[in-house]
């Protein structure tokens, strides 16, 4: 299971006030039906430290674009939004690559940040074990480059924070995103 060290970010950066400017730039997810995350894609078990990567997929990436980005957090307190889980941290994904499938984030062409607990180069699965919904966002980023303060390689070291502040060195041509409820 996937939320035992809960290791939190406390953070100043983000982007939820970030309007989506292409309307047709889309983030979807089959994992995902009626803004419901489906019970098949949470608590995904661990094998050796890694978790099986939700299924990612989206249309129209703006012109201009050079380098994707993705990004799932969750505020573990809806009222305090300087604290927030990473669960999944993806750089230089070529615009070109339209989907990432089920279990496959950490094999592709591109570089990934470390789970939720900061211990392996890994996905970490919604699994809200408190009463009440849990809202889960995943914003795809459209970037004019690849941040140049990103390593070219995995990194445990690139946590939500390093992930967010490269980001900020860059053009943003735009931002969508996908968000969901995980309720028990």
């Amino acid at each position: 299971m996937s939320c035992k060290n809960n290791k939190n970010a406390t953070t100043e950066v983000n982007h939820d006030d970030f309007k989506t400017i292409h309307s047709n730039f889309k983030l979807t997810s089959i994992a995902i039906e009626n803004g419901v995350l489906l019970d098949t894609y949470k608590c995904e078990e661990k094998v050796n430290a890694i978790e099986n990567s939700i299924p990612l997929s989206w249309e129209n990436v703006p012109e201009g674009t050079k380098s994707l980005a993705v990004v799932m957090y969750h505020y573990p307190k809806k009222d305090n939004k300087t604290e927030i889980n990473s669960y999944l941290l993806l750089w230089d994904i070529d615009p070109e690559t339209t989907e990432i499938p089920y279990k496959m984030a950490a094999k592709g062409n591109w570089f990934m940040g470390p789970n939720k607990d900061g211990t392996a180069i890994s996905y970490t699965s919604p699994c809200s074990r408190g009463k009440g919904k849990h809202e889960y966002t995943i914003a795809l980023y459209a970037l004019s480059e690849t941040p140049t303060t990103l390593p070219k390689e995995h990194s445990l070291h690139v946590d939500y924070n390093v992930f967010m502040n490269a980001l900020s060195t860059v053009k943003i041509i735009d931002r969508t995103t996908l968000t969901f409820i995980d309720s028990n």
